[in-house]
This record gives C-alpha cells, structure tokens and sequence, in this order.
C-alpha cells in the first residue's frame, strides 16, 4: 500500500499527490498516475531510501518533482523508468544504488535534463534505453551506454594543494548530454577512450550504436562495424552467459544477428554461431538456442543438426 500526502500546489493551488513511502514489501515497484482520482506529482524526501526489497521503478509522467535521496541506497534496484516530464530532481535520488544498470526514458517534450541529472548522480556505468517521440507521431530510439569515470585525489603537503584527476572515459561520455539535445557526434567521437577502458564497455557501447543507430554517421558506423566484427566471438558468448531469456533480451541477441553491414554482411562468422548454440544448449537455454537457430538461417547458415533439447 503507498504511503502519501494530498498538498496543494503554491503557484495556482491545484491539488496532487506526494509520494512518502509504501507498506509492505515489493520488488517491482510501480507508482500509479493517480490515487482517489487525485494526480501523483512528486515523489517526498527519502521515500524509499535504504530499501532491499525493490528491484525496479516505474514513474508515470505525471511526476514532476523527485525530491532528495528519494531511492537512495537501495541496494537491489536494477533499472528505473521514468519520463522528460520531470522538472525538478534533487540531489541523491539514486545515490548508493549500487545494482543499478538500466534507465529506461521515454522524451515527450525534446527535454534531457532528467538524463543529466541521472548521470550527474550515478558514476558507475549506465544503459539508457531513450524513446524518443516526435510532433510527426514517429517514436526514435537510442541505446546509449555511459562507462563509469572515478576522481582522484592526491595531496601535495609540501606545496600545500591537493590535486585531482578524471579517471575513465565516463565523464566525458556524460558531457555529451545537455538539457535539450544529446551530442551524438561528440559521443561517438569518444569510441577509441572507451576501448581503453575495456573490451565489455566498448563491445556494448558499439552495439548499442550499430543496433539503435540514432544520427550515427557512416564513419563512426563503420568503426563500430569493424570492432564488433573483430570481436564477436568474445562478445557472443558473453550475451549467451549474461542472457536472462527475457523478451527483451531475446530480441536484443535477435537484432544482433540480424544486423547486416553496408555490404549487406553479417558480423558474425558460422562458427560463431555454431560455438554459440553449443554454449547455450549446455547453459539450458532452449529458448536462445532457437532465436540463434532462427536468425543465423536469414544469413544463409545451416543449424538444425544441433539438439536444442
């Protein structure tokens, strides 16, 4: 059961909901639009902070205001959905979530401060899943994966100062992002920082852009080609260990397989394949098995000698 307080707004007095907590224990937490035909605008101060039990969060559009340390700590949460609609985001909202990976963000209004302000909050590496819809009724989507950046800070006593650096190519990743457009030139201009932070953080950032190819233009589309092809066989089986056989994980695999090249070429080679569905068959994984069985036959491949039983 949700915890809450009716208030009534300061500029023009209207009535809404604020969110303060909720009764009881739930992994998938999902806070309604309206509750006793009143609408639910503001998630309060600490409303969930230091909670175990949630594991996701959903926030419907009407939610303007999320105020402070509102999900902080919450050890188990792993992905959050929210809207552009929110116009003021506190400080700490999801500080110290230390399982989180995904935001999905759904754009209504050409604003993307709530994924600043995200990315302002969080250091660690973020997956944002960004829908984005125009005045035409057309919906645009971007996957967009944000590595992780540390400070560091070192003390000259002698001099008296205290000197600090970036480590990680995230921070330069995140300065992409402005209140009303994201840099997609400047992120992918970054490509050759994040191969120096790692292979899985480069491998996701290039599929990623190869899969949901928002203004991507051909030269860093090319770069992202060669370096997934060049690594696929590493980059398969990691998706086959890490695959949950969700829809969405599923189709994720799928839209892999089915990508094709300017030349109209696969990036992976038949033995990929074949070493894949030995991988996910031993895994137990009947389901992947058949999505690889199936897509890899679109490119000429011929599979169904294997047992996927």
């Amino acid at each position: 059961m949700f915890l809450y307080e009716k208030k009534n707004h300061k500029k023009d007095g209207h009535e809404y909901i604020a969110i303060t907590g909720y009764e009881g224990s739930i992994r998938k937490l999902v806070i309604p639009h309206k509750i006793d035909g009143v609408t639910v605008e503001e998630i309060a101060n600490h409303s969930f902070s230091g909670r175990d039990d949630i594991e996701s969060v959903v926030l419907p559009e009407s939610i303007k205001t999320v105020f402070g340390f509102a999900f902080h700590n919450c050890k188990s949460l792993k992905e959050i959905s929210v809207y552009d609609g929110i116009i003021d985001y506190y400080d700490g909202v999801l500080r110290q979530c230390d399982s989180l990976r995904k935001i999905d963000v759904t754009v209504n209004s050409g604003r993307y401060e709530i994924i600043r302000n995200f990315l302002a909050d969080v250091d660690r590496t973020l997956s944002f899943w960004i829908k984005i819809h125009q005045e035409d009724g057309s919906v645009e989507e971007a996957l967009l994966i944000f590595p992780e950046f540390l400070y560091d800070f070192n003390e000259n006593t002698m001099a008296r100062t205290i000197q600090f650096s970036i480590g990680g190519s995230g921070y330069a990743y995140r300065e992409c992002v402005d209140r009303t457009f994201i840099n997609f030139r400047e992120y992918d201009k970054l490509f050759e920082k994040a191969i120096i932070d790692g292979s899985e953080i480069a491998e996701d950032i290039a599929i990623g852009r190869l899969l949901y190819p928002l203004k991507l233009e051909d030269r860093f589309r090319e770069k992202y080609e060669e370096y997934v092809s060049d690594n696929f066989g590493s980059i398969f089986n990691r998706l086959i260990d890490e695959a949950s056989e969700t829809e969405e994980n599923l189709e994720y695999i799928g839209k892999l397989l089915d990508y094709r090249t300017g030349a109209d070429g696969a990036l992976f080679l038949d033995e990929h394949i074949e070493e894949g569905i030995k991988r996910a068959t031993a895994a137990g994984k009947t389901l992947l098995c058949a999505v690889i069985v199936e897509r890899s036959r679109k490119s000429g491949g011929n599979f169904e000698e294997f047992n996927l039983l």
